[in-house]
């Protein structure tokens, strides 16, 4: 049963109470804006457990999809959000949507990505979270690993360590396999087909740049957690692979 919380914060996003870029100004994937913030914030209370009270980190927080619906959940005085992102239009936008909110705070991250962002100044293995340690109750990375190696990967989930709290949670998404090969799906664009040669783990789809998707083995992403953070995820597959959950990209709980 929704909490009287989730259900006011779900009601406000389907009448418009949160803001909404211009259609031309989206840069995040597809789905409407609004109803890809309700869905994330219903896995955010059901399956992470999420507080109107906490503090949420938002690695890539875009143009505010996600934020949106935790603009509206989060308790205006005791919950707290800061979000970063390396497109530096989504960050202003953002700025200037939720002015009138000071629990949200929006912070450039000149991150290098050789696909996203070439002319980034800082590698993501030097980046440090503009997030004070041991302060996050539930850090957010909505298909972030899906165009990361698995050295940016480590990092992050370092710095993750770092700044959350003794229980606080790590909620992602991304793409994983269980058997000798990546399921192939329906979808051309995660159809991986294509082993990397310095990783046979990791593998990316034919005729798109490796970092436009990234698809790692369940036991070698398990691994990768586990020494970055001492914790062993809680992998729950997503539909594009035959999961059962509603979700579309592989939930991840750590």
């Amino acid at each position: 049963m929704l909490n009287e919380r989730l259900e006011q914060a779900l009601a406000g996003l389907a009448s418009g109470a949160a803001p909404v870029p211009e259609e031309k100004d989206i840069f995040v994937g597809g789905g409407s804006y609004l109803a890809v913030g309700a869905e994330f914030l219903r896995y955010f209370v059901e399956v992470a457990g999420l507080q109107p009270s906490d503090t949420v980190l938002d690695v890539g927080s875009g143009i505010g999809r996600i934020t949106s619906g935790l603009s509206l959940y989060l308790d205006p005085a005791a919950g707290r959000y800061i979000g970063f992102d390396p497109v530096i239009e989504g960050v202003e936008w953002c700025r200037k949507a939720y002015a009138d909110k000071p629990n949200l705070r929006f912070e450039w991250a000149d991150i290098y990505n050789e696909l996203y962002r070439p002319e980034g100044t800082i590698l993501s293995t030097e980046f440090t979270f503009p997030v004070e340690s041991q302060t996050v109750d539930l850090a957010i990375l909505t298909s972030v690993f899906t165009h990361l190696y698995e050295p940016e990967i480590a990092a992050y989930l370092r710095e993750l360590s770092r700044v959350l709290k003794p229980d606080g949670k790590i909620f992602a998404t991304a793409f994983l396999y269980d058997g000798a090969v990546p399921t192939l799906s329906d979808a051309p664009h995660l159809h991986f087909d294509t082993p990397d040669p310095q990783n046979p783990e990791r593998w990316h789809v034919e005729g798109y740049p490796p970092l436009a998707a990234v698809c790692f083995s369940e036991r070698f992403f398990t691994d990768l957690v586990t020494k970055a953070t001492g914790r062993l995820p809680d992998i729950r597959k997503g539909r594009w692979r035959g999961g059962t959950g509603p979700w579309g990209q592989d939930l991840i709980l750590i």
